[in-house]
């Protein structure tokens, strides 16, 4: 159907008039190290080589330690000990900065929502210390990631219910299910996007991103492997739901650096945090 002129007119009063509407939201991409105190002149508008990002990650210290999946492979895997460090999920109100500089945090991960204006706006459920920012949608993301007592779970969208956890934000689509893969080889026929993810393991739990656009597929297929080849028993890979931007932040044990994929200083919707464990939990 034509548009009529009185149409367009009004359309005219609204911010994007008669042109096509927007695209979904595009986060700039940036990786690098940032030296603190950071210089008022930081600048994110840069990235580092993919090669470089993990030896700067891995140049941090011996707190989290980082891998790669594959000998050249852009996939970054950090290792967060369920002994050493304890879960929280951050509210948009905290950027990756200040949780790592202000917050006493370790290690952060994430995305955003995926949205066309705004993609801190969660997509389903958002519960943060008992609070229910955001409902549950029937629809959609499939897995919901939760804190409770220090411990991350990662469970379907159906386990869930209210008081199961502290904090919970839906997530998804899941990758590895009880260890398995459990994504078809025909979402390799839609688009390819940066990823970030988090992966809970009998005695750690492993915090990642793709710096290249990559399939879920070949992800988790990446990752199962990598399992397998290093004896860890790993049962669930989730996807972080933004595809259009994916965050790794990490302090250096010296609390003097951070290494970092994805602007730090952006607000997120998911993102969850590691801090040092406050209670005394023996190795598992």
């Amino acid at each position: 159907m034509r548009i009529t002129r009185a149409v367009c007119l009004l359309l005219a009063l609204l911010p994007a008039g008669c042109e096509e509407r927007a695209p979904r939201f595009d986060a700039p991409l940036a990786s690098g190290v940032i030296t603190l105190p950071m210089p008022d002149t930081q600048q994110f508008d840069a990235m580092m080589s993919t090669g470089g990002l993990v030896a700067a990650l891995q140049g941090s210290g011996t707190a989290v330690a980082v891998d790669t999946p594959t000998t050249g492979s852009t996939l970054i895997v950090a290792h967060v000990l369920h002994a050493s460090f304890e879960p929280v999920i951050l509210g948009v109100e905290t950027t990756a900065l200040d949780a790592l500089i202000d917050g006493g945090y370790t290690l952060v991960v994430g995305s955003g929502f995926v949205s066309v204006f705004d993609p801190v706006s969660p997509l389903g459920l958002l519960q943060l210390n008992g609070e229910v920012r955001s409902e549950l949608t029937p629809h959609g993301y499939t897995r919901i990631l939760g804190v409770r007592d220090g411990e991350l779970s990662i469970i379907g969208r159906r386990d869930y219910h209210r008081g199961l956890f502290e904090s919970a934000i839906q997530v998804g689509p899941g990758v590895v299910e009880n260890g398995k893969l459990d994504i078809r080889p025909g979402e390799r026929d839609l688009p390819a996007y940066i990823r970030a993810f988090v992966v809970t393991c009998s005695d750690r739990w492993l915090a990642g991103v793709a710096q290249t656009p990559m399939h879920l597929y070949d992800v988790g297929e990446s990752l199962v492997k990598y399992f397998e080849s290093n004896s860890l028993v790993c049962d669930e890979v989730v996807n972080l739901s933004g595809d259009r931007e994916a965050l790794l932040a990490l302090i250096s044990d010296d609390r003097g650096s951070i290494a970092y994929f994805g602007n730090p200083t952006l607000p997120k919707a998911s993102v969850i945090a590691f801090r040092t464990r406050q209670d005394t939990k023996p190795n598992t």
